[in-house]
């Protein structure tokens, strides 16, 4: 069996004549890529309905033109892994990166991978990126600067870690005691929210996306595959005050709880979530601000990605550019009595997806098929008709940009570690843990996974399923 650094050396042989084949074409025929990532992004866009109050304008407005899939699912419910995931085409069970602290060109058979930006620069195309894409490891990797893989992009804007921070004294202001939580917590140095009276276009999310945009002013003798990063709503939740004066506070919708929701999860699930911080946020009376700044970030993050959709609509490239909109996971805000991601649940593994395609002359659609960002990768590569690369995990989603109703049966992997996976159908939620507990939710009933089903008899047909499910997907 070939290793991942000899099939590498192989696709690049195949990629070297794939692109002199697409020069020989012009360059306005292959359409370019405008690839959006928005940092711990949930399902709170108000396209995606996950939150009533939730102002996200431009984002809707591509939605109203675009196939929004309404079930897409991360590889893995953390930056790095997630990133790593849909930018490698390789799931975090073949490469075994779970963590933020892991870097695949350091892992044994990956050292040669070929990662999306790579692939299209092979095959013709000019890349370019600014802001979050690759997610920088701490620890033993030896990146030299943040959110990069070196040699991924020809060029690029790196860092911008969202807006401007308040003066420090300003800070963790809000009363909550963090001493509840354990020493290693990111979120006793993260976690903290205030409006800043700052323009727009002093803040770092801002310039990433101007970054982009000055490109799309440019003249391009080749088709492009440009990457932007927006930070926000990624912690800590500081944004220009203009974002925070869209809510009232006092009328925030809270997300609906269970008090005795985390009963039937386990040992392992009761740990990971931060039932702590959620006691000590009812205790303080900060749920409802909490909530509210995480929105003001978001919407904040919404007028970034509309500046960066503005600049396409006044540039010459509207008509040939396929626009995907994503974000790397999602966000807990109070259910399962937890905050922050990384955990196996619906809102966690859940984030938006939308894909615009020009070709499909704006014909919007919602596909409530069950889709995984690993999927992203091969789509691309065949919505611009690159040459197959076969060693990807993922498919191509692209039959369904066509046939949104299309049957399609494929569970959608999300993993924390080597032996704690979940997989989400359309009808359920499958969770396993190292010690062998598992947890199954009917979403036709429980689409707030309140009610852990997997001790039910009746289920044991589904259960059995879901284990040859995991096995099949799961590479040796």
């Amino acid at each position: 069996m070939k290793s991942k650094v000899e099939k590498g050396v192989f696709v690049l042989i195949i990629m070297m004549y794939a692109s002199v084949m697409i020069a020989k074409h012009p360059a306005e025929k292959a359409p370019n890529v405008l690839l959006i990532m928005v940092d711990d992004m949930n399902d709170w866009v108000g396209a995606f309905g996950g939150h009533p109050q939730a102002i996200t304008p431009h984002m809707d407005a591509l939605a109203e033109k675009s196939v929004l899939f309404s079930k897409a699912y991360c590889s893995a419910p953390l930056c790095n892994p997630s990133r790593t995931s849909m930018l490698t085409g390789y799931l975090p069970s073949t490469t075994q990166v779970f963590g933020n602290s892991e870097h695949f060109r350091e892992l044994e058979g990956f050292e040669n991978t070929v990662t999306l930006p790579q692939y299209f620069h092979a095959n013709g195309y000019k890349t370019a990126a600014s802001g979050k894409i690759f997610h920088s490891p701490r620890g033993p990797a030896k990146v030299p600067k943040p959110q990069s893989d070196p040699g991924s992009f020809e060029q690029e804007r790196r860092g911008g870690l969202g807006a401007t921070y308040p003066d420090q004294a300003d800070r963790f202001q809000h009363g909550i005691n963090f001493d509840i939580l354990p020493p290693s917590s990111h979120l006793r140095k993260s976690f903290d929210w205030l409006g800043v009276e700052v323009p727009d276009e002093q803040t770092q999310d801002w310039q990433s996306a101007e970054y982009a945009a000055q490109f799309l002013k440019e003249s391009h003798d080749k088709p492009f595959f440009l990457a932007c990063g927006i930070f926000r709503p990624h912690l800590p939740w500081y944004a220009p005050q203009q974002y925070f004066d869209l809510y009232d506070v006092d009328q925030i919708e809270l997300p609906k709880i269970l008090a005795t929701d985390l009963d039937d999860v386990g040992s392992i699930g009761s740990k990971i979530a931060q039932k702590e911080l959620h006691d000590e946020l009812v205790r303080t009376g900060n749920w409802q601000a909490a909530v509210s700044a995480y929105l003001a970030n978001l919407s904040y993050a919404d007028a970034c990605v509309g500046h960066l959709l503005d600049a396409l609509q006044a540039s010459d490239y509207l008509d040939n550019t396929i626009v995907v909109v994503m974000g790397d996971h999602g966000w807990h805000l109070g259910e399962k009595s937890h905050w922050s991601k990384n955990t196996l649940w619906e809102e966690s593994a859940k984030t938006p997806l939308l894909i615009y395609d020009p070709r499909q002359k704006g014909e919007a659609a919602v596909c409530e098929r069950v889709v995984s960002l690993i999927d992203i990768y091969p789509t691309l590569v065949e919505l611009c008709g690159l040459p197959t690369k076969s060693d990807l995990d993922g498919q191509s989603i692209a039959p369904l940009l066509k046939k949104p109703n299309l049957t399609w049966e494929r569970p959608a992997l999300t993993s924390k570690d080597k032996k704690m996976h979940s997989l989400r159908s359309e009808r359920y939620r499958y969770i396993v843990y190292p010690d062998g507990f598992e947890e199954l939710y009917d979403h036709e009933v429980d689409p707030m996974e309140w009610n852990n089903i997997a001790s039910d008899k009746k289920n044991i047909k589904v259960l059995a399923n879901f284990r040859k499910e995991l096995s099949a997907q799961i590479k040796p």
